[in-house]
């Protein structure tokens, strides 16, 4: 029993050596990336600031002489004197936050005018480097201070504020909070303690401890306190204060201490719970009785203003005025905060610091875990060892989350690369190698919680979870660095990988057996939150249901949630054993629009729509009596007859498309966090840990061609097989190839309509054209960017039109910004500002924007018609479309577009998915020669389709080989040919098909087959030919249509001319293919 403590004891010991070595590793790496900062890329931005400055005069002029400065102030970021001693090491650290934190506004500001400014001569390769770099170490540096396991000290004088939550709509309907306190108490004679306590009874017993809410303190908040010398957490609902009041904390006269109390508070809806744990940071912490809060009331969001959210911890300003239940002298005594909600916070990491004394002591806090807590929004990089030496490579790593999206490892260079992640539950293995795409996944879906991993890597890569494994192909390659947890975005748009990054912990991980040294930490933090790995929020695309006899069992039932959708009809959520007699037939459901809870043999409606795109909590009580409803805090009020009324059976089949977040209802032996929703039964269509209000990612649209009737487009059949090197064009680079083509995105609503800010690249040589429109109701009824007699002009309606003065479709790539405000509105071209439009009576506090927003033309005619703008799409490209500085990658549909590849075009037909008809062009069963060249982009698809009756002909690729089959209906016969080289080499290769005396031949360049046909056919009748794929594709003898180019098509001797066929079904570009 000795032994075995001595040995904890030694394993704790040795985690301190090894986070203090991290430490002092750590100090030097953030040192010299500042003194880079300092040296290169400060250097860099002033001469491409000078060589600008050319064609800005004076602007330019004034914004380098301002890098001049920042340069100066970086150059007195430094960790200077850096000892072994840890306390040093702190201080140093400080200091430099410090110096960061004063440079850092000018230089962000600086960044984005340099930015913007060079739209109109492009950025040079090594000025948007530095830009990105500076960037990295301003992150590296911050995410470097978050995990510095130090408390913070407080002086009774000072605060510090810190920038609120990221996504203050996260915190509305749920909040956790995790710190650690202990008070300092001064020690004085018993003469001072007697006239301490005459002047001010409350001098030590009570003291603020921190805020979050408006900054006129107006509103709803939450806060704690200490109350004679006990801790009280507060939160104000919809007008209502709700306090908590639990126990005494840590007091002590010692300010080196590092005895600790741990505070847990959660709030979910109205209900919350706090946790203490006394002595948290000794060997013998005793954990306290929850004290809980249950209102009777339905009233459950926080209603917070973005705009003047603040966060004042330990204190606050003089001219601010806390609420009374917080209103008490600032705080003294060591404070660490740890998180506000599942996201890391250090208050080191400030935004103010006011009195703040640099001197006081710095506490360090004992540490026992060794994970990692991954935020979902950075990744961790170390380099290989020894990158040409060995053969073989293994990675080991433990996992602890509940996400099914997100990337786990990474490991490439310019050439090539590997990436492991999981996509909708599945494990997937990618890469690109030797201009191959390769792609393999997992049979069944893999779960991240507690799970092992090994990935090998030699003659092939292997990824082992488990008993399991997944594999392909490898070519030895020297790797230089791996990344874990996510990626930079460079690297993520030169490979197009979309796997987010991942959230949760690990921890155990190691390379070739040795433990892993990293060389950069974006967004990862110590220590490992595993009450709130749950997955909060998911998209549905049909209605959840709850099962649990403990909810729908207990009287009364209570549930809440948040949803978001544009959908009218739809069941959210549902008991699954309705009917049963033991627990309530429960049901929440939309109605054209309207909320309907249905429960037993009663029904409520509100009175209002929520089927606007924006977020909207409800809570909703099942009482014996009848049902309560209370939406964003406002109670539905409707009569209810004691009596029977029947439940609206149209309802009960509906499918809610949309995202629900923070599900939570009241329960014997709760936890006081949302459900995860990870745990619930996936029979249901839903995709956890995303919002998204878009088709299921599995089904991947296509382009697909306009119906009478555009929202039900039939998507087209995705590609199949291998992907040949990918071409230069990425996923946001569009080409609208004619007057009707466009693209439709669903933006998220309550940033539609709240001070939108949008970009995009546009190049064009047609002089009018539609080139981005969203219809709005009320006093603006649309927003709409296009072009006319060459310039590029941005309406909101009538009288409301602002334009760029110089012409614009000159053929070049053009950087369009456009936005609203309040009061204004606002474009610039290639970084000039036009002259800024005026909305009387803040008009643009009032936006109505709504769904869809579309690139291009507008295909129904209505939301431009009576504006005296274009119907029609400009002609020609558009890429990087981005909303709020968010890339727009999730296309919902489009028509007659195809990708923009920005380059040397050649002649040839280019299909991209779609497909053309040529009909009574083609005889099954007489003699023929079809002869052509092919450039694949996939390396399966449809090329040529025949069908007669029960006779058919397909012409096909099917993964590096070019296939024949002939059927008469009863029998077949096919041929097949494997080049030598690959398919995917670039080149054009000759392919020759005919049936000749029976025979049925196949020459693919050099090589050829042939089989006799065993049959004859006696059709006489011209049949429709079928080029590069089908609408009806379970007849072809492989799934997908042809995604390349096609040239040089002859059939017995004569050219195919694609351009007078009858039909062409888009994306198809006839007679023009992007050169390789």
């Amino acid at each position: 029993m000795l032994l075995a403590k001595v040995n904890t004891v030694k394993g704790r010991m040795n985690t301190q050596k090894e986070k203090g070595e991290s430490l002092r590793m750590g100090i030097p790496t953030v040192s010299d990336n500042l003194k880079k900062i300092r040296r290169d890329d400060t250097d860099v931005l002033i001469e491409s600031a000078k060589t600008t400055a050319a064609a800005s005069n004076s602007t330019i002029s004034n914004i380098t002489e301002r890098l001049r400065n920042i340069s100066q102030k970086l150059e007195r970021i430094t960790l200077t004197n850096v000892s072994v001693n840890i306390d040093d090491m702190l201080v140093d650290a400080d200091q430099a936050l410090k110096n960061l934190n004063t440079a850092l506004p000018v230089l962000k500001d600086k960044i984005t005018q340099v930015e913007a400014l060079s739209g109109k001569m492009p950025p040079t390769a090594n000025m948007t480097k530095s830009i990105r770099r500076i960037k990295d170490v301003i992150e590296e540096t911050r995410n470097f201070v978050n995990r510095l396991p130090v408390a913070t000290t407080f002086n009774g004088k000072g605060h510090v504020e810190l920038r609120p939550p990221r996504n203050p709509e996260d915190i509305k309907s749920f909040t956790a909070v995790d710190m650690l306190l202990n008070r300092h108490q001064n020690n004085p004679s018993k003469a001072d303690f007697r006239r301490m306590r005459r002047q001010n009874k409350h001098t030590d017993s009570s003291v603020f401890v921190f805020y979050l809410g408006n900054k006129n303190a107006s509103g709803d908040y939450i806060g704690m306190a200490i109350r004679n010398n006990v801790l009280i957490c507060v939160y104000k609902l919809g007008g209502v204060v709700h306090e908590v009041e639990t126990s005494q904390i840590k007091t002590t006269t010692n300010v080196n201490s590092s005895d600790f109390d741990r505070v847990v508070f959660h709030r979910v809806y109205q209900d919350s719970e706090v946790n203490i744990t006394q002595n948290f940071t000794s060997q013998k912490p005793v954990s306290l009785t929850p004290k809980r809060n249950l209102p009777n009331t339905t009233t459950g969001i926080h209603k917070l203003d973005p705009d003047s959210l603040v966060f004042y911890v330990g204190g606050y300003p003089e001219d601010f005025m806390p609420p009374v239940e917080l209103h008490y002298p600032k705080y003294k005594g060591a404070m660490k905060l740890s998180y506000i909600n599942d996201n890391p916070v250090c208050l080191f990491n400030y935004k103010h610091a006011v009195n703040m004394d640099a001197k006081q002591p710095i506490v360090k806090i004992p540490q026992s875990e060794v994970s990692d807590y991954y935020e979902g929004t950075g990744y961790r990089m170390a380099f290989i060892k020894e990158p040409d030496k060995r053969k073989k490579r293994l990675f080991k790593f433990h996992t602890n989350s509940r996400e099914t999206n997100a990337l786990l490892f990474y490991i490439g260079n310019e050439e090539s690369f590997f990436c492991v992640f999981v996509e909708r539950g599945f494990l997937v293995l990618q890469g690109q190698q030797a201009g191959r795409e390769l792609r393999v996944q997992s049979a069944e879906k893999v779960s991240l919680f507690d799970k092992h991993f090994a990935i090998t890597i030699a003659d092939r890569f292997i990824v082992h979870y488990g008993p399991q494994q997944v594999s392909t192909d490898h070519n030895r390659t020297n790797f230089m660095s791996y990344y874990i947890g996510g990626l930079p975005s460079q690297l993520r748009q030169r490979h197009d990988i979309t796997a987010p990054p991942l959230r949760g912990c690990m921890d155990h991980l190691t390379a070739d057996a040795e433990i892993v040294k990293y060389n950069r930490t974006i967004g990862v933090s110590d220590g490992c939150p595993v009450s709130l790995l749950g997955v909060r929020s998911a998209t549905l695309y049909s209605a959840l249901s709850v099962d649990s006899p403990s909810v729908w069992g207990e009287q009364p039932v209570r549930v809440s949630l948040g949803f978001r959708g544009t959908d009218g009809h739809g069941a959210l959520l549902r008991s699954s054993s309705q009917g049963s007699i033991s627990v309530h037939d429960l049901q929440l459901s939309l109605a054209d629009g309207y909320v309907v809870f249905n429960s037993d043999n009663y029904t409520l409606k509100s009175d209002k729509r929520y089927n606007d795109g924006s977020w909207h909590y409800l809570s909703a009580v099942c009482r014996p009596t009848g049902l309560e409803l209370s939406i964003d805090n406002v109670k539905v009020i409707q009569g209810q007859s004691p009596h029977s009324r029947p439940v609206d059976q149209h309802l009960q089949g509906g499918k809610f498309k949309g995202c629900i977040a923070n599900l939570y209802t009241r329960r014997p032996e709760q936890s006081f966090i949302p459900a995860d929703l990870s745990s619930f039964s996936q029979t249901v269509d839903v995709v956890l840990g995303l919002c998204s209000l878009h088709p299921p990612p599995h089904t991947e649209l296509l382009p697909a061609p306009v119906l009478k009737k555009p929202k039900k487009h039939k998507p087209i059949q995705a590609p199949a097989g291998s992907q040949c090197k990918p071409q230069r064009a990425h996923r946001g680079e569009w080409q609208l190839s004619g007057e009707h083509s466009w693209l439709s995105y669903t933006l998220p609503q309550q940033d539609l309509n709240h001070r939108p800010h949008f970009s995009l690249d546009v190049k064009t040589k047609t002089s009018k054209g539609l080139i981005l429109h969203v219809a709005g109701r009320g006093v603006i009824p649309l927003l709409a960017l296009y072009m006319a007699n060459g310039k590029i002009k941005m309406s909101l309606g009538q009288n409301r039109i602002i334009q760029h003065k110089q012409k614009s479709n000159d053929g070049n790539w053009h950087r369009v910004e456009f936005s609203v405000e309040k009061s204004t509105f606002h474009l610039l071209v290639d970084g000039f500002r036009v002259t800024d439009g005026h909305l009387p009576n803040n008009e643009g506090s009032s936006l109505d924007l709504h769904n869809p927003a579309y690139l291009g033309g507008d295909p129904k005619s209505k939301t431009t018609k009576g504006h005296n703008i274009p119907m029609n799409s400009v002609i020609g490209c558009i890429r990087e479309f981005k909303m709020n500085e968010v890339v727009m990658v999730d296309l919902e549909a489009s028509y007659k577009t195809l990708p923009c590849l920005d380059g040397l075009a050649e002649i040839g037909t280019y299909f991209g998915g779609g497909h053309i008809v040529l009909e009574n062009y083609f005889t099954i069963g007489s003699e023929f020669v079809l002869a052509f060249e092919l450039r694949p982009q996939y390396l399966t698809g449809l090329l040529f389709h025949v069908q007669s009756h029960k006779a058919s002909l397909n012409v096909f690729l099917m993964e590096n080989k070019v296939g024949v089959r002939m059927n008469d209906g009863n029998r077949a016969v096919s041929v097949s040919v494997t080049p030598r080289e690959s398919l995917c080499d670039g080149k054009f290769h000759q392919v020759t098909v005919s049936e000749q005396r029976d025979v049925i031949k196949l020459v693919v360049d050099s090589i050829s087959q042939q089989k006799a046909v065993p049959f004859t056919s006696t059709s006489t009748t011209l049949d429709t030919l079928y080029i590069g794929g089908t609408r009806k594709q379970n007849r072809a003898p492989v799934p997908s249509p042809f995604v390349g180019c096609l040239r040089n098509v002859k059939l017995n001797g004569r050219p195919v001319a694609f351009e007078t066929g009858s039909r062409v079904v888009d994306p198809v570009s006839i007679n023009s293919c992007p050169a390789d």
